[in-house]
């Protein structure tokens, strides 16, 4: 009897010891955010799939039994998932709701009271911030892994840290009259305000609304007055607007983006700080070269269809002067 209680005890223990926190984040960036301050204390999830738009994301049923199950709930707030406290409420959760910009000094909209840009984690330096608030409110939920959480917390910061000088001295590659980004929708504004960028989008910081003929001229525009090399789509919108947006105005599409969703496994951007490394990276190379046009080469000289057509018009020069001393003899 005694060996049979020892042993029961003994599994409740052990039990509580390899116990997980659910942790359930809004969207794949902060679930990954979350993951790295967690480890394997932690169940990692996001509700809004990798490679979807948070912005227009509808809930699902199973959604509701996904936030039912959690220990802690991560929510970005600044209107990024308006869809997320009818979730909640609908589940019946009694688990937390932490709001993970708290702190951050939010871009203010110019056109709405009370309105703020969502995308503040394109900045390396609030990426630090969200970070601090997951470490806080994981060690609330959980304080006895707290030394764990804080160990793997300052190495996570390190890593930013380090990324946000990358992307700084990156940025500064560009010549000076070329750090213009164009996107499809405006969710740069931190990145450019931090990192030394012009920005210009067709669509507004959510995606809901559809593009408007004027925002098309305006970007157009843009792009003739500043004579950059290219523009850029996004991860996780169409991109067949801003492909015909370049070709119309006779430059190339500089490369895929990722804004509100890290990239799938396996890919170039596949976390938080590699989605931030990859798109610097992809940004430096696009508008660092010279523009292209169908008839110049990268390295500015004519191509060889443009080679060939003056070459055919010379020799029909030719044989017209040809032709013409004939007839006077």
């Amino acid at each position: 009897m005694r060996i049979l209680l020892s042993a029961i005890l003994l599994g409740a223990t052990l039990s509580q010891l390899t116990a997980q926190i659910k942790v359930i984040s809004s969207a794949s960036i902060f679930a990954d955010m979350a993951k790295e301050i967690g480890g394997d204390k932690i169940v990692s999830e996001s509700i809004v799939p990798v490679g979807s738009d948070p912005h227009t994301y509808e809930p699902t049923p199973s959604d509701v039994g996904l936030i039912r199950s959690a220990d802690l709930i991560l929510v970005n707030g600044l209107t990024f998932e308006e869809w997320i406290n009818s979730l909640i409420d609908n589940s019946g959760t009694t688990a937390p709701k932490v709001t993970i910009t708290a702190g951050i000094d939010a871009i203010q909209s110019d056109k709405y009271a009370n309105a703020y840009d969502p995308h503040a984690w394109m900045d390396a330096r609030h990426g630090l911030q969200y970070v601090d608030n997951i470490l806080a409110a994981l060690i609330k939920v959980d304080p006895s892994n707290t030394a764990y959480y804080q160990a793997r917390h300052q190495r996570y910061r390190k890593e930013i840290r380090d990324l946000d000088k990358y992307i700084s001295d990156a940025i500064q590659t560009i010549p000076a009259d070329r750090r213009v980004l164009i996107t499809s929708h405006d969710a740069f504004a931190y990145y450019g305000q931090r990192y030394g960028l012009e920005l210009n989008a067709i669509m507004g910081i959510s995606t809901e609304a559809e593009a408007r003929t004027s925002d098309i001229v305006r970007v157009s525009k843009a792009i003739k007055t500043t004579g950059i090399p290219a523009i850029f789509v996004e991860s996780t919108i169409n991109p067949k607007l801003i492909e015909q947006i370049a070709k119309d105005s006779d430059i190339v599409v500089g490369g895929e983006l990722y804004a509100d969703s890290i990239g799938k496994k396996g890919s170039e951007g596949d976390s938080y700080t590699k989605m931030l490394r990859h798109n610097t990276d992809v940004i430096v190379q696009a508008l660092s070269r010279e523009r292209v046009s169908p008839t110049t080469g990268e390295d500015g000289s004519t191509s060889s269809m443009s080679n060939v057509y003056l070459l055919v018009l010379g020799l029909l020069l030719l044989l017209l002067i040809g032709g013409v001393i004939l007839l006077r003899r």
